[in-house]
């Protein structure tokens, strides 16, 4: 059997591309037009928080940020009672989508500032409201406590005992109260659950 004849000494078995200064330029254009989209990208997706800080303020905008443990508490009426306890609250702290909701109430995007009024959420309460009040709360005390009401028909934000209240946009607002109240039905199916195997 004949052997191989050997190859020669540059051979390669793919046809070699000669790297022109045309293909030098078209690779460093695509990379810097791929640098410049991620860079805007991050820009675009990034929280504006200018008109958020001057509506809640920089302890707000820090205890929505950073605050550990967040609590729901529905239903509130237009007297707030002396004791907070006594409304069901829910504990959302670690809830899947808990960052979501943050961005949502941080973005100054989210809001019509157009709708900006002078006037407190819980002036709302009526037969056709339905508030909540956020609490976000750090047990150790390095970030403010902020309590946050919510009106969740029209979409309406402020916080608690300020005469100042502002919509969420209609794309926000529906999506504000679809969290809320599937993360509050879970809460009262795991609650009724329990219940019922004690019994």
């Amino acid at each position: 059997m004949q052997s191989p004849s050997p190859r020669p000494e540059h051979w390669v078995d793919h046809p070699q591309i000669p790297i022109t200064r045309r293909a030098i330029i078209g690779g460093i254009a695509v990379l810097l037009l791929g640098v410049v989209v991620a860079f805007a990208s991050i820009y675009a997706r990034r929280t504006r928080l200018g008109k958020t800080t001057e509506f809640w303020g920089s302890d707000t905008i820090r205890a929505l940020q950073y605050s550990p443990r967040v609590l729901l508490k529905p239903e509130l009426r237009k007297e707030r009672p002396e004791d907070l306890s006594a409304l069901e609250v829910v504990d959302l702290t670690g809830t899947p989508g808990l960052g979501h909701l943050r961005r949502a109430l941080l973005d100054e995007r989210h809001y019509d500032w157009n709708t900006r009024t002078s006037q407190s959420v819980a002036s709302l309460a009526g037969d056709d409201a339905k508030l909540a009040e956020l609490e976000f709360s750090d047990p150790r005390g390095f970030f403010p406590t902020a309590t946050i009401q919510l009106e969740l028909n029209a979409g309406w934000a402020g916080l608690a005992d300020h005469a100042d209240r502002v919509k969420f946009t209609d794309r926000v607002r529906p999506a504000v109260r679809h969290f809320l109240q599937t993360v509050s039905n879970a809460q009262q199916a795991h609650y009724d659950q329990r219940h019922s195997a004690d019994e």
